[in-house]
């Protein structure tokens, strides 16, 4: 394979490294660094130069330099994280072999942990050692010389003692050949490892059998490299050999066989140029070859180098760009880093794999693709999307058959129906088919597809497929697609086979459609259901029994009378068969007879709402008298089933029915509802006659509306009757009925003057017992403001000499009041606990048991004239007013206040408390030696508020009238009450 036939992209990205530290300035650790030789271990590069100094350059830049040899530096290798080096520490040949410990700092030096002399090792001449190869397991390690020399040692690298003695000879030398430069070892099964040998004119290939025999000497048709144009791998034994006309690829495992005459393979990259440097990282290679350069800017510039990146396992060439000639390319980690010998350090960064596999898909190569991603960690995200577009690509070039296929690996991503749409005609059922056989392998399918596939077959008049097919899903687990099967075969009337499915398949349903409805045999029908339990025999009867009674009457009740006998004790309802004898009323008869004896419980009481049922639907058919009704259909309600008949009459329009549960469940607004739709006056009225008080005002208000819209001239007297009802009962305030009734147009006055008349004269009457009650109000008014004057600016005598709350002798100084209490300071001040001027003696008494007597009054009020008292009381339980933890806690506060027997408690214990009564109080105190007043302080309320006047006579507020004004919606009328004025 030439160069030219390996397709170029550009997978990767030559970025300059800058300072970690001066992001803006260019990395320059290695600028003046001569890098001789070098070896990657883990996470950092060691770059070896050849006066004896090596630099260790870690993953992130950082530096670590140490002179490892005085003279010179031959060969660096690492193995697992220790450091091999061959290098001189004087002039004369004495080469040493060190060992060092790169984690262990001594001195700003890693720790030497041994020191081999080897030129001692090699008797026959006195050459340098310049080359040096360690295995990972460190058990077996090979140095080898200018000469041409190979020593190799097996054992204990880092710990044998007969390292620095004994070791064996692989090669001898060979002045001819020149120098070794480069080793490798690969480990195989058997104790047997091989030992590649490279110089630069042959490669050569040994194995070594339990440390002491070297065997099958093989030399190569590779012509030898250069120390930096060849890389082993030693995970998979495999050395890559650069020459000048192509690579070449030797196995481990293949030197082992003697008669094998042609080992490796090789491939034309970089003919015809001259390799300068090889470096190998996971599946990439970079190879540095020297070009003719076609512009020459200077006189030096006669030749240039090509840095190219190739895919082994792809076949491609992932990047390729020039460089500087003089340049060095080292790998840290899986990471490439080209070194130029102005100390410009590059790194080639590998694009990620969904940049790559786009750039592939834009140029339409989906092949390379698809190979990329299955070699690539993470591609298998991306593959099935690849397939998707390489079958698109495929689909619009016409190639439909190879399409197919590219779309059969993308089951599980791509929505099947967008393939099956472009398959569909009958040109393509063929490849349809293929992928829809795919799709079920894969059990990606769903019913509506298995139905696709089944009908393609179908339609190719593939029999044997199709049933092929349907062996394979009824042998199989799915059988939940028996369905799709059976509507298969009995579309394209394979009736035997269809029946025999569902029957194997339990699927009754089916098999009884097939043969009653298509074979029309109903007598095996019968048969087939007699044969089923019982429960799947009243289902099965029910969806089919209409055309069993028609063609199989005297079969099939035979067969259900059978079932009933000797099932009555089971549980099965029996009942859901009645449907089928709609019509056929003989049948019928038998068939309720013999259930309702054989049914109880619940399973009767829904067979009863059936045979309801079935009455009232022929309600109409015929008239039914008192006793018809109660026999037949009103003794067959119950309170269990009333809510049921209820519908069912209402949906059959049966009337008698609705009155009678409407008022056995008394629901008097329902039934004036459907009085009211009936129209039917008389039927209202005399159900506001017939109802509780609880709910005669809300129905008198329904029966007011209706007539307001409904009622005509001739229904006055009914309309006399109802308003001497409403009077009687005072449930609805007298300008609510006026406007009802205004509504009518057909009704005259004198349907209402009577009770208008009747209003009148009572609310006539309230008005003069309201004057009468103002004036004596006026007059105890004109009391109380004498009383006030009197205080106000007529001196007062104080003759108490006793404290009211200790009830010792007066010692100054004392509080006096004009109520005739007196203090002494101290006590007022104790007794005082919210902090006014008031007595607190008055002020508790006034406080608290007027409170309690006002609101107990109001109380006795509103319930007297409530319509609905209990109500009433929930409304003042739920407030907690009869709490009788709070009377308790009352009691007791009052045994420890002295002041209890004068009425002094908390102004809050009243069960009764009315927030709208404002108390009056006038305090007056005294605090001096002669008793003279220092303060005085008055609190009255509003004048024009009786109601809230404690010296009102609580008599006036509390008489009752005949009529409850807050009643009317409308208001008190400020004029005059006569709705007529």
């Amino acid at each position: 394979m030439t160069e030219f036939g390996w397709r170029r992209f550009n997978f990767f990205d030559r970025n300059i490294v800058f300072d970690k530290e001066d992001p803006k300035q260019k990395f320059s650790g290695l600028k003046d660094v001569a890098v001789d030789c070098w070896c990657s271990s883990g996470g950092s590069v060691y770059l070896g130069e050849a006066k004896g100094g090596v630099f260790q350059l870690t993953s992130q830049f950082g530096e670590y330099f140490w002179k490892a040899y005085q003279k010179s530096l031959a060969s660096l290798h690492s193995a697992d994280k220790y450091l091999f080096s061959i290098g001189e520490d004087d002039d004369t040949v004495n080469t040493l072999l060190k060992i060092w410990d790169p984690e262990r700092v001594e001195k700003n030096t890693p720790h030497v942990l041994r020191t081999i002399r080897m030129s001692p090792l090699n008797h026959a001449s006195a050459s340098p050692a310049c080359s040096i190869a360690v295995h990972s397991s460190l058990q077996s390690i090979v140095v080898g010389y200018t000469d041409g020399t190979v020593l190799y040692y097996q054992g204990d690298v880092l710990h044998d003692k007969s390292l620095a003695s004994r070791w064996l000879k692989v090669r001898d030398s060979s002045i001819g050949e020149g120098a070794v430069t480069g080793l490798a070892i690969a480990a195989l099964p058997g104790s047997k490892t091989v030992i590649f040998v490279i110089t630069p004119k042959h490669v050569y290939s040994y194995v070594v059998e339990g440390g002491k025999t070297v065997n099958s000497p093989k030399k190569h048709d590779a012509n030898g490299a250069t120390a930096d144009c060849w890389t082993f791998d030693e995970s998979t034994g495999q050395l890559i050999v650069a020459s000048r006309e192509m690579l070449f690829f030797y196995d481990a495992d293949q030197c082992i066989d003697v008669d094998n005459g042609e080992i490796g393979r090789c491939l034309q990259l970089g003919r015809g140029h001259e390799k300068l440097q090889l470096v190998a990282n996971g599946q990439y290679l970079a190879l540095l070859t020297k070009h003719h350069s076609l512009i020459q800017k200077e006189k030096d510039s006669e030749f240039m180098t090509m840095l190219s990146v190739y895919d082994i396992k792809g076949q491609y060439v992932g990047f390729s760009c020039s460089l500087p000639n003089l340049c060095r390319m080292f790998t840290v980690g899986k990471t490439f880093l080209v070194l130029s010998h102005d100390g410009l350090l590059s790194e080639l960064v590998e694009k990620n794999i969904a940049t790559k596999l786009d750039i592939l898909v834009k140029k339409n190569m989906f092949d390379v693709a698809v190979l990329i991603a299955k070699n690539s960690k993470d591609g298998g995200d991306y593959l099935k999307s690849i397939h998707a577009k390489y079958g698109d690509y495929l689909y619009n070039k016409g190639d439909h058959e190879n399409a197919i296929h590219q779309y059969k690996e993308t089951i599980g991503m791509l929505e099947p129906s967008y393939v099956m749409k472009r398959y569909l005609n009958s040109a393509k059922i063929k490849e349809l088919c293929i992928y829809l056989e795919c799709l079920h392998d894969a059990k990606k399918d769903n019913e509506h597809q298995t139905k696709i596939l089944m009908n393609a077959y179908a339609k190719q008049g593939e029999k044997k497929k199709l049933m092929e097919f349907v062996n394979k899903i009824t042998d199989g687990s799915r059988s939940a697609r028996m369905r799709d099967v059976f509507e298969i075969l009995l579309k394209w009337n394979y009736l035997p086979e269809a029946s025999l499915l569902a029957t194997k398949f339990q699927m009754h349903e089916d098999a009884l459609n097939v043969i009653i409805h298509h074979q029309h045999k109903y007598q095996m029908g019968v048969n087939y259901i007699n044969r089923m339990p019982i429960e799947s025999v009243i289902e099965m009867t029910g969806k089919y029994g209409r055309d069993l009674l028609l063609h199989a009457r005297e079969e099939l009740l035979t067969m259900l009378l059978e079932k009933i006998k000797e099932n009555s004790d089971s549980k099965n309802n029996f009942m859901r068969l009645f449907d089928i004898f709609i019509g056929d009323m003989d049948a019928s008869k038998v068939f309720l007879d013999h259930v309702l004896k054989k049914t109880k419980g619940a399973e009767q009481n829904h067979f009863i709402l059936l045979i309801l049922e079935y009455r009232m639907r022929h309600f109409k058919s015929k008239e039914w008298t008192a006793d018809e009704l109660k026999n037949d259909i009103y003794d067959l309600i119950e309170k269990g089933n009333e809510e049921a008949a209820l519908q069912l009459a209402q949906l059959f329009d049966c009337s008698p029915v609705i009155e009678h549960i409407l008022m056995r469940c008394n629901k008097s607004r329902e039934l004036m509802m459907y009085h009211q739709k009936k129209g039917d006056l008389k039927a209202i009225i005399r159900l506001c006659q017939g109802s509780s008080q609880k709910s005669k005002r809300r129905l008198w208000l329904d029966a007011l509306t209706f007539i307001g819209k409904h009622a005509t001239a001739d229904d006055e007297s009914m309309i006399v009757d109802l308003l001497k009802e409403i009077e009687a009962s005072e449930q609805i305030h007298p300008l609510v009925v006026l406007e009802l009734l205004a509504k009518n147009e057909h009704l005259t006055i004198s349907s209402v003057k009577d009770y208008i008349v009747a209003w009148l004269r009572k609310q006539q009457i309230i008005i003069e017992d309201d004057r009468n009650t103002i004036k004596e109000n006026n007059k105890s008014m004109g009391e109380l403001d004498t009383t006030i004057e009197s205080l106000k600016f007529n001196p007062q005598i104080m003759q108490v000499t006793k404290c009211s709350a200790c009830d010792t002798a007066l010692q100054l100084p004392t509080v006096h009041f004009l109520c005739k209490h007196a203090y002494h300071v101290h006590c007022f001040e104790s007794y005082n606990m919210d902090g006014s001027d008031k007595c607190p003696a008055c002020q508790t008494s006034h406080g608290s048991s007027r409170n309690e007597e006002i609101s107990y009054h109001k109380f006795q009020k509103e319930l007297a004239e409530a319509t609905n008292g209990m109500e009433l009381i929930a409304t003042y339980l739920q407030r907690g007013l009869f709490d009788e933890k709070k009377k308790t806690r009352q009691t007791d506060a009052s045994r420890k206040d002295p002041f209890a027997s004068s009425g002094r408690i908390s102004t809050n214990t009243n069960p009764f408390d009315d927030d709208d009564v404002e108390t009056i109080s006038r305090t007056m105190s005294t605090v001096s030696s002669n008793m003279a007043p220092v303060s005085r302080q008055r609190s009255t309320t509003k004048k024009d508020d009786d109601s809230m006047n404690p010296f009102f006579s609580s008599e006036a507020g509390s008489k009752k009238n005949s009529y409850d004004e807050s009643k009317n919606p409308f208001g008190a009328p400020t004029a005059s009450t006569n709705p007529f004025d």
